[in-house]
Parts: structure tokens; sequence; C-alpha cells
């Protein structure tokens, strides 16, 4: 017998049969507001600066040295699993050696991938096209999602892998019948890489992916699918396997290099950060809630839908369940929470809020509107603030120093320097990172540039021309105290010299001239 009633069994279909009747009205919406959505995103990460933990991916997918050195030296030092910075050395290998050139080929992948799950999904079960295109859009527009849509880090593909598996739980929800391995090949496969890619691409984000996906097998048991069942646990053991041999293999340089923790946030503070990020899809894109009410309206038709609830209970005990042990962890063992740590929250939030969503797909000016708010909240961010020059502004006001006065002296200093950790194994540990940053920055700016690393030494007295003291990733306000900034560099021979700073959002440069 079937859980659901005659007049809601007619809104799906089994695994295999296409999706005969479109709503070609919410499909075209839907795809103009996705490729509004994309071409904004697409235009921050090509002109954006870069920071620090772009260089990072930059180091992690050098084989300058060989791939085994970059393998033991490199992603075994890292604190992040490996599939990241494999697929960065894939990248590289094919000549995408650049920051902005490796933002818009991998996270254009994402999206893609996303996009194309949820089109085909949607073609396998009736009722679920609406909800696809609600949850894309407002998953893409998302401040987290276009955000690390811009930077060169496995944040987008987190995203994207989440919300791909909330698809699959929908799916699984809905379904009637079993996996069938010869017709549902392809439902399959995107049900292993989403799970596959939401529990191994980040630690922090693997309880989530995790939880997520032993929310769908506990449902698909429960409805019968055996098969969906054994698929979702059999990927998310092999998945969690490899998480463990990652954490075991990097744990010893962890506890060698890792002897300072940088999140400080209170428990309360903490519990504000998890709060914000539950919430701002909601404000961020009200109208699916219309959707509620336009559920009243349909009434007997959606009464009985149990795949709704069943859906609704998966992802809301995922929410609260990973909620409470991200913030037990950071209060009792270890500070982990940041925003975009934890992306998969507001992710989760967007495939419940799709579900009111995909009603409004039946009226074109309600889905209209939604794709509407999507866009404008992803164009506000840019909006507001422009495109952000990060590390690339510091680079371009000393390029006009050094275009005015050629004999000028450029020294950079990692950040660290100026911290309360300037000591620590990590701060050293980062040197290489920032040296590469400094002279790749420089290079492209047209000067040169010499690094002081942690310890490090240097001398330089100014001139007709002026000295510079260069400075990124920096606490607030560090550049109120210029006789400790050139003294935590190891710097000497600025004494008595006339001293300045041009501060921009992510750093400072020090400029010293002769009396």
């Amino acid at each position: 017998m079937s859980d659901q009633p005659a007049d809601v069994r007619a809104l799906t279909v089994t695994s295999a049969e296409p999706l005969r009747h479109a709503l070609p009205a919410s499909t075209v919406i839907a795809a103009t507001g996705l490729a509004a959505i994309l071409a904004l995103a697409i235009v921050d990460a090509a002109l954006r600066g870069p920071w620090l933990d772009e260089f990072w991916t930059l180091a992690l997918s050098d084989t300058a040295n060989g791939l085994p050195a970059l393998v033991w030296d490199g992603w075994m030092r890292d604190a992040h699993p490996p599939v990241f910075s494999a697929w960065a050395t894939l990248l590289a290998s094919l000549g995408v050696t650049s920051i902005p050139a490796g933002r818009l080929v991998s996270n254009l992948l994402a999206a893609g991938l996303m996009m194309l799950a949820a089109f085909r999904l949607s073609r396998r079960t009736r009722g679920l096209a609406g909800f696809s295109a609600a949850l894309l859009l407002l998953v893409l527009s998302l401040p987290q999602a276009m955000e690390a849509f811009s930077l060169y880090r496995s944040y987008f593909w987190q995203i994207t892998a989440i919300g791909t598996l909330a698809l699959v739980a929908r799916h699984v929800a809905a379904v009637r019948a079993d996996l069938d391995w010869r017709r549902d090949l392809d439902v399959a496969a995107i049900a292993v890489l989403a799970t596959a890619a939401s529990i191994g691409i980040h630690y922090v984000g693997a309880l989530f992916g995790g939880l997520l996906a032993a929310a769908i097998a506990v449902c698909a048991f429960a409805r019968g699918l055996r098969r969906w069942a054994v698929l979702v646990l059999a990927t998310a053991a092999l998945s969690s396997l490899f998480v463990a041999a990652s954490v075991a293999l990097q744990m010893p340089n962890w506890a060698a290099e890792f002897d300072h923790v940088w999140i400080d946030l209170p428990g309360l503070a903490a519990l504000g950060v998890l709060g914000s990020l539950a919430a701002a899809p909601l404000w961020l894109n009200p109208v699916p809630l219309a959707g509620l009410w336009l559920g009243r309206r349909l009434g007997r038709e959606w009464a009985g839908d149990a795949s709704q609830a069943w859906f609704a209970v998966m992802i809301g005990s995922v929410l609260a369940v990973g909620v409470a042990i991200v913030f037990a962890v950071h209060v009792v063992l270890q500070p982990i929470v940041v925003d975009r740590y934890l992306f998969a929250v507001p992710v989760l939030v967007c495939a419940l809020l799709a579900v009111p969503a995909a009603r409004l797909a039946r009226d074109r000016w309600l889905f209209g509107l939604l794709a509407l708010v999507a866009v404008a909240g992803a164009a506000r961010p840019t909006i507001e603030t422009g495109i952000k020059p990060l590390w690339r502004e510091n680079a371009r006001t000393i390029a006009t120093i050094v275009a005015g006065c050629p004999a000028t002296q450029v020294y950079a200093a990692s950040g660290w320097a100026l911290g309360p950790a300037a000591e620590t194994h990590a701060a050293r540990r980062e040197d290489p990172v920032f040296e590469r940053a400094y002279r790749s920055l420089a290079a492209s700016a047209g000067f040169p540039v010499r690094f002081i690393g942690q310890g490090g030494s240097a001398r330089a007295i100014p001139g007709s021309c002026p000295v510079l003291l260069w400075y990124e990733h920096t606490p607030n306000e560090a550049e109120d105290d210029l006789p400790w900034a050139i003294e935590a560099a190891g710097f000497s021979g600025l004494e008595g010299a006339r001293l300045s700073v041009t501060r921009s959002a992510t750093g400072f440069v020090l400029r010293a001239d002769r009396p």
C-alpha cells in the first residue's frame, strides 16, 4: 500500500518515468534568474583581488618539487581533506594556474553540476521541477554562495554538494519505486557524487553531509526503498573512512604545527553566528512564505503529500542535530564556529523554504517575484561595496609610489608578526605562502619586493626615494603603532625617518622618508 492518497499519488511517477508535463513559464523564469545570478558571480570572480587562503590553494597545487613532495609536504600538512587540493593540482596540470581562472573553472563546473543534477532529478519525479528551480534560485543567490563563487577555495563546492544532496533527499522522499540500476544509473551517480562531496571536502561540513546522508537512508528504509538506502549508506561509509584516514595522516602534523587557535568567539557569539546563518535565507528572500498561503488555497491537493513531511523531518533533524553538535564542540572541545565553515546551515534552510516556494511555480507572477528578489539579493553585495580589490589594493598603491620614484625599496612581512602568535609554529608555517603572495602581486604590478620571514631581519635607509614596508592580513588597527610595526618585522635603519601609512581593507603600507 502507498503512504500517499490517490490525489497526491497522481503527482508522482516512478523513478524511471520521464516528466511529461513541464512548467514552461517557471522554467523560463528560473533559467533567466539563474543566468543573471551566474553573470554577476562571474564578473566578481574575474575581477576581485586575491587573499591569503587562495594563495594557499596555489601552494597546495604546485608540483614544482614533484607530486610526492606536494602530497607529503603539502596535503598532509594541511587542515583540510586533500580532495580540493587534488582538484586544484589537476587544474594546474591543465594550465589553470591563476586565481581568477581557477575560480571560474572550478566554481562554474560546480554550479553546472548542481543544475544538471536538478534537471535530471526533476525529470524523474513529477512535482520536483518547481522545488528544484526554487532551490537553485534560493541557494545560488545566497550572499555566502556569491562570496564563495569569487574564491578559489572549496567553499562553493561545499555549498553545491549539500544543495545537491538536498535534491536527492527530496527525490527519495517522493519517489514510489526503488532504485533500478538499469534505468536509474544517472540518478544513482548524482547521489553518490553528492554524498561523497558533502562528506569528503571539508571536515566541519562533513558533519552535515553525514547527517543528511543518514537521514536519507532512514527515510529510504522506512519507505521500503532498500536499494536507495544501501547506496547512500555505502557511499557515506566509504567517504567517512576516507575522512578518517585523512585525519589520521594529518593529525601528527597538526600536533606539531597548529599551536595557535585563531578562532576566539565566546559561546554566546558563536550561537549568534549560527542563528544568523539559519535566519539569513528567510529575511533575504521571504517570497517562499507566500507558498504557505497558496498551499492553503490548494487545500486537499497538498494536504496528504507525505513526501513533504518526510523531507521536512529529514532537513529539520539534520539542522537541529548538526547545529547542536557544532555548538557543543565549540564550547567544550575546540572553537570551530566560523561562518564559511558552516555554509551547510543556510543551504539546508533554503531547502526547507523551497518546499512552499515550489507551489509558486503555478503562478508566474509570484514565481517571477521569487526570482527577481533572488537576483536582487545576489546583486546587492556588489552594488553596496563594488568589486573588492583585497590584497591588490596595496600592491597598486606601492606600484604608484615606485612609478614616481623607481629607486623605492619595497619590503613585505607576514601579518602574523603583528599578532599575538608571532613566535608560533603556525606563523612560520605560512611564511612560504605569504612570500608567494607578495612576489606574485609585486610581479603583476611591476615592482620587486623582498620578504622578511618570521625571525628574519632587514635593514634599509631611505634616501631620495622612500622605503616601504608592506603588511597584509593584519589585525585591526595594527597600523596605529608604526614603530612597533617596524620592530616586529625585524627591520632596522629607519630610526629618525618620517613615517606615514596607507591603510586598506586587508592591510597597510608603511612609508619611511628621510627627515
